[in-house]
C-alpha cells in the first residue's frame, strides 16, 4: 500500500498517480513547462519533460501574488518516505529478580525493532534501564552502537537513558526523564510504551494517564503495552501457575493501562518474551496509518526554493480534492483550524507537516489517497 505524493507546480501541470503496492510512499515531483525544451526530452505518463532547460522553482510573482506566467517550468524527481513513524519507549525493571527477564529483553529487542524497520516505519527507540550488572540491558548492534557492554547508545534509532529502574517506579521514572527523552519525539509520530516488570506500579493508572497526557499533546493518543504478572504469587500457588515462583505481585495497574490504551499485555510468569515482542511489533506496524509529514524535495542544482510559494491540497483515490489546506506560522497555531499544515523551521524549512486536526482527518482515508505539495504560487493561509 503506499500514498502517492505529487509534488506539482500550482500554476499548472499534471498529476501522477502511485499504483506501488509496497507500504514504501513515493513522491513524484512534476512541475510543467510551456517553454521549448533545448535538449533531449523524457516522456513521463502523459507529459514530455525537459532534461536540459531548468527553471527556478520560486518563480517571480506580481504584486497580487500572481506567478506572470501560465505554467510553471519543470523537472521530474523521485523520492521515497515512510509511513507513520513510531516513537517507542521501554522501561525495564532492574531489581534483583528480574535477572532472566533483563535478558530476554536484550536478546530479543533487535529482532523486535527490525520487524518495524523492515515494515518502512522509521521507529525512534528510549531505553530507560541501568546498562551493567544481572539485570542492566545494553543492545548490540544494529539497534545499538556496538559499544557493548559500556555504551549502546546510537540516537536517534536509540537513546538508552541509563538510570536504575526499580519494583515499583517504571512509570514515575519515564515522566522524570522526559526532558532526557523528548529530543527525539516526532509530533507525528505514533507512540507506544513498554514496560518489564514482575512487580506492580506505585503510580495508578489514572495518575500516570494525566501525567503523560500533561507532558505534550501530540503524545496523545499513545499505547501502554506490558510485560507484568496477571497475578501474585499467592494466588499463583493457589491456582498452580508458574506466577507461584515468579512474580512479586500481580502487575494490575499495568493491565489497567493495557486495557485503557489498546495496547499488548504478555504474561512474565510465562518466561516466552519473542511471542510478546512479536505481537506488540505487529500492533506498531498494523496501527501505523498514513504519514503526516513530508520532506520538502531538493530544488534542482542552481535553483531556490522559496517556503513563501507553496500550497498543500489532499485527494483522495478518485483524485477528487477532500481538503482545503492553508498555512499556520506552527503547530501553536494549528488550534481551531480544519485544515492547516505548517514547516517544521519557518527560516529553513526541510519538511511539511499536517496540524494534528488535519493529520486525523487525511488518516481516515484509504492509504491509496495522496497529498499534492504544490510549489510556484503564492502560499495560501489556513482560513
Amino acid at each position: 500500500m503506499g500514498l502517492g505524493l505529487a509534488v506539482l507546480a500550482a500554476c499548472g501541470g499534471g498529476r501522477e498517480e502511485d499504483d506501488s503496492a509496497s507500504s514504501s510512499i513515493s513522491i513524484t515531483t512534476t512541475i510543467s513547462t510551456t517553454q521549448e525544451p533545448t535538449g533531449g526530452s523524457e516522456t513521463v505518463g502523459d507529459d514530455t519533460m525537459a532534461s536540459d532547460t531548468l527553471g527556478k522553482l520560486d518563480v517571480g510573482g506580481s504584486a497580487d501574488g500572481s506567478t506572470g506566467v501560465d505554467e510553471c517550468e519543470s523537472i521530474d524527481e523521485v523520492a521515497q518516505v515512510g509511513l507513520q513513524p513510531a516513537d517507542i519507549l521501554i522501561v525495564i525493571d532492574n531489581s534483583g529478580s528480574m535477572d532472566f527477564e533483563a535478558n530476554q529483553v536484550q536478546i530479543n529487542m533487535n529482532a523486535f525493532s527490525s520487524q518495524i524497520f523492515l515494515a518502512n516505519i522509521d521507529a525512534h527507540v528510549v531505553l530507560i534501564s541501568q546498562i551493567t550488572g544481572d539485570t542492566g540491558v545494553c543492545l548490540d548492534p544494529p539497534l545499538g552502537s556496538g559499544g557493548c557492554p559500556a555504551d549502546d547508545n546510537n540516537p536517534p534509532g536509540l537513546t538508552h537513558i541509563i538510570d536504575s529502574v526499580d519494583s515499583n517506579n517504571a512509570l514515575q521514572k519515564l515522566i522524570e526523564h522526559h526532558a532526557d527523552w523528548a529530543p527525539v519525539m516526532r509530533a507525528t509520530a505514533s507512540k507506544h510504551v513498554i514496560v518489564v516488570t514482575d512487580d506492580e506500579s506505585d503510580l495508578s493508572a489514572a495518575d500516570f494517564q494525566a501525567m503523560w497526557a500533561a507532558l505534550d499533546p501530540t503524545y496523545v493518543p499513545y499505547k501502554v503495552h506490558a510485560i507484568a504478572a496477571p497475578e501474585g504469587p499467592v494466588a499463583g500457588c493457589l491456582n498452580q501457575t508458574s506466577c507461584c515462583i515468579t512474580a512479586a505481585a500481580a502487575g494490575a495497574v499495568y493491565i489497567q493501562l493495557t486495557n485503557a490504551t489498546g495496547g499488548v499485555f504478555g504474561n512474565l510468569c510465562d518466561q516466552e518474551f519473542q511471542p510478546i515482542f512479536d505481537a506488540v511489533a505487529q500492533q506498531v506496524i498494523s496501527g501505523s496509518t498514513l504519514a503526516c509529514e513530508y520532506a520538502i524535495p531538493p530544488a534542482p542544482d542552481g535553483e531556490d526554493f522559496d517556503p513563501a510559494q507553496v500550497n498543500v491540497e489532499f485527494f483522495d483515490g478518485n483524485d477528487v480534492s477532500l481538503l482545503e489546506l492553508g498555512n499556520v506560522e506552527n503547530a501553536a497555531a494549528c488550534v481551531g483550524v480544519s485544515g492547516g499544515w505548517y514547516y517544521d523551521d519557518p527560516a529553513m524549512p526541510t519538511s511539511i507537516l499536517l496540524c494534528p486536526q488535519t493529520c486525523d482527518a487525511v488518516q481516515a482515508f484509504p492509504t491509496m489517497s495522496r497529498v499534492s505539495i504544490q510549489f510556484g504560487c503564492a502560499t495560501v493561509p489556513a482560513g
